[in-house]
């Protein structure tokens, strides 16, 4: 680490003009550190000699001294540090890596299509996993998904910046919105188990002017999170090897598109199991290292101690005794509103989310749901204390670097505690723990954003009659068109010094409006067209004039900074929320829709079965039937009082898809499991935000050793349950297949 700034001072006696001054700069490599860099600036000021050097100078009118004393100022400050990681590491983990994923990724989609029931040529198999997900894989798909760049490094920023409280309201903001998802999925398999996306089912509801205003919510929403998601891996990489930031914007997501390309939404749900399995190895790994092994620190009592000990000269604006080891935090409480708001806006307009509910099977979809949001709450929380708290206890080590505004808002804060903490393997498991984050995160994005431009754009408005095979040409054309896009529009942000935790803000601005009108698209069949349109797309507009306003009211002028302040972002991200919930509801109020839920039941989905055609040109399908009679076949729902089928048991055939969809679904069950997953969540709610938090929050209290020791044991405890349901889960619910596969390819091969 390099040394803090030296000042050498050195007298002359030389004639000079009065005043004069030069300034020579240069950069050159200087005796010290092997690790630094330093920059040699040369100050010479002139000084008349009768006037001592430190006071206030003022030439007189009259004087006319012919001496002078020079004083030169020579300053080593150090260079930017170089990169624990040479660059070749960099591009060696994007583009090796990635390729290497590609093709494991690729090689899986070729053993599924060769030895199971399940074909990735399949629009429906493609776009939804043929509506066959068990939980343990949805669970993975779902913590993958939530576990962003920004889920990693945003935590440990709120945490280094407003003690232990940022990193549970963090998790918070995003467990409440997965786990009501659980309440969510129970009424899309319901009243739209038909459905590929929401905004299909805002056109049964709404017509075209519903449709468009959701799937701007959804584009919207889709393309700020890729921003995030490259953003944050792009500075990551950049800062730990020193590979050129905007190669990597744009070269990550390339190597994610090839087998997002080829396998679709099965192949990201295989992504997501296998890369979350690797990044909460890699936490675990860190946590017991900060927490167990460090010389550092080693102990939850030598971190609270160390924490003491900064609270001291860098006390937190707002917090109980300036402490990093209170809930009692000012800036703790807004940031949990913000958190919630955030939260909600996201999962609701993200077309990933509705991707999942709509893939998994109808007997587990809420609870795969809600045990997503439970398992993902450990990442948020872990990174926050385990390394937020830690950046910032090392502040009192004379030799850790000190991060500038810029790089806690980029989420550095983090990796340099890992970096100084575990020196060159922290640096490279953290690039992979990124790494992997993003490619997963990003995997998840590009097979949502694809599904709505090839459903709701190109067969809505382009080709209603787009068969199975079209839909799927399309949809891998828009994931590369999404892959560039992404790295476009994160290379702009960049260069116009938007960092990570600035769109973390915004995020809440630009999606909560949209909160209200998409949920209750699913759930009340009140909603109108007017309160639907108005709230999404008023609501948005509402929360932007807010934004701006509050920024310019609090700063005194509307600048990147102003904009991410913490106030004009706590204003217009309640102001989208509130205002969309106003309007969809009041609206809806003066002219009830009493919409008929048998028409969402019964969408029309892609056929699966390529068309012919006959000779006057009508369209038939393979066995010589009208695809019009095809699609008035799919268009009928089966009723039925029967138990909610296992699609699993379902016989396979080339409209496979058709099968599941008109297999009986028991409303009476659903029902139940509607009602019984608000209750648990209900629960889930009232003690992650008020029992647990509200207590410690209002007492004047900072955690003791003992008491901060328990919290990190409770931290292993949820990390380690997470990791179950991430891992052995998935494996122990599919082992019978996974078993049959291996028996086949092994027959196959002798």
């Amino acid at each position: 680490m390099c040394p803090p700034i030296t000042e050498l001072l050195k007298y002359s006696q030389v004639p000079q003009a009065q005043g004069s001054s030069t300034l020579d700069e240069s950069s050159e490599p200087l005796p010290g550190p092997s690790t630094c860099a330093f920059k040699h600036i040369l100050l010479r000021i002139a000084f008349p000699k009768r006037y001592p050097i430190g006071n206030n100078f003022q030439a007189k009118r009259n004087s006319r001294p012919t001496k002078f004393k020079l004083l030169e100022i020579v300053l080593y400050t150090p260079l930017d540090n170089p990169p624990p990681l040479p660059q070749a590491v960099g591009y060696a983990v994007v583009l090796g890596l990635g390729i290497v994923f590609a093709l494991a990724m690729n090689v899986t989609t070729w053993i599924q299509a060769r030895f199971s029931k399940y074909k990735p040529n399949s629009a429906s198999e493609f776009s939804a996993a043929s509506r066959s997900l068990k939980t343990g894989l949805v669970v993975a798909g779902i913590v993958s998904s939530w576990t962003w760049s920004l889920t990693l490094l945003q935590s440990a920023t709120q945490s280094y910046e407003m003690g232990v409280s940022g990193g549970w309201w963090y998790a918070v903001g995003g467990t409440l919105q997965i786990a009501i998802f659980s309440v969510i999925a129970s009424k899309v398999k319901m009243n739209a188990n038909r459905a590929t996306t929401f905004p299909e089912v805002a056109y049964a509801r709404f017509g075209t002017a519903g449709h468009l205003s959701f799937l701007w919510c959804g584009l919207i929403c889709n393309a700020i999170v890729s921003s995030c998601i490259l953003l944050g891996g792009g500075a990551v990489v950049s800062t730990l090897t020193g590979m050129n930031e905007y190669a990597a914007l744009f070269l990550i997501p390339m190597g994610v598109a090839v087998y997002v390309a080829t396998g679709g939404l099965r192949a990201t749900f295989i992504s997501d199991a296998t890369h979350t399995f690797f990044l909460l190895a890699i936490l675990l790994y860190f946590c017991f290292e900060v927490f167990c092994v460090s010389d550092i620190i080693g102990s939850p009592r030598k971190l609270s101690e160390l924490l003491e000990a900064v609270a001291k000269t860098t006390p937190v604006d707002g917090n109980y005794q300036g402490s990093y080891l209170t809930f009692r935090s000012r800036p703790g409480a807004i940031f949990a509103v913000q958190s919630i708001i955030t939260g909600f806006g996201l999962v609701m307009c993200d077309q990933g989310y509705w991707s999942r509910a709509i893939a998994s099977n109808p007997a587990t979809t809420a609870r795969a749901y809600f045990l997503g949001g439970f398992a993902w709450f450990s990442i948020p929380f872990a990174c926050g204390t385990a390394l937020g708290l830690t950046a910032r206890a090392l502040e009192t080590q004379p030799d850790f670097p000190v991060l500038s505004s810029t790089d806690v808002s980029a989420g550095l804060a983090a990796v340099e505690a890992v970096n100084y903490v575990l020196g060159t393997a922290g640096s490279v498991l953290m690039l992979l723990l990124i790494f992997l984050s993003v490619t997963s995160a990003l995997s998840g994005e590009m097979i949502a954003t694809s599904t709505l431009l090839s459903y709701d754009i190109y067969r809505h408005y382009f080709r209603p009659r787009a068969t199975s095979k079209q839909i799927v040409g399309t949809s891998r054309i828009f994931i590369v068109f999404w892959g560039v896009f992404a790295g476009s529009l994160a290379s702009v942000f960049k260069s116009a010094g938007i960092t990570l935790g600035w769109l973390f803000y915004f995020l809440g601005v630009a999606t909560a409006s949209g909160v209200f009108p998409i949920a209750l698209t699913f759930l009340w069949k009140d909603l109108n067209r007017e309160g639907a349109v108005a709230g999404s797309i008023l609501g948005m507009f509402l929360a932007l004039i807010v934004w701006l306003a509050t920024a310019r009211a609090v700063g005194g002028e509307i600048t990147v900074d102003t904009l991410s302040n913490q106030w004009a972002s706590f204003a217009g991200g309640a102001t989208a929320i509130i205002s969309g919930g106003v309007l969809s509801v009041s609206l809806s109020l003066l002219r009830p829709a009493n919409f008929d839920w048998e028409k969402t039941r019964n969408l029309t989905v892609v056929k699966e079965v390529e068309p012919e055609e006959d000779r006057d040109g009508s369209s038939l399908s393979s066995n010589g039937v009208p695809s019009s009679v095809v699609a008035d076949v799919l268009e009928v729902e089966k009723k039925s009082d029967s138990l909610i089928v296992d699609v699993d048991s379902l016989p396979r055939s080339t409209n496979d898809t058709v099968g599941i969809l008109d297999a009986k679904l028991d409303m009476t069950a659903l029902e139940k499991t509607f009602k019984r997953y608000t209750f648990i969540f209900g629960f889930l709610a009232l003690i992650i935000t008020i029992i647990i938090p509200v207590p410690l929050g209002a007492a004047p209290y900072v955690f003791s050793p003992r008491f901060f020791a328990g919290t990190v044991g409770f931290m292993f405890i949820w990390l380690l349950f997470a990791a179950f349901l991430v891992v052995i889960l998935p494996i122990l619910e599919s082992r019978h297949a996974l078993w049959k596969i291996i028996l086949q390819v092994v027959k196959h091969k002798y």
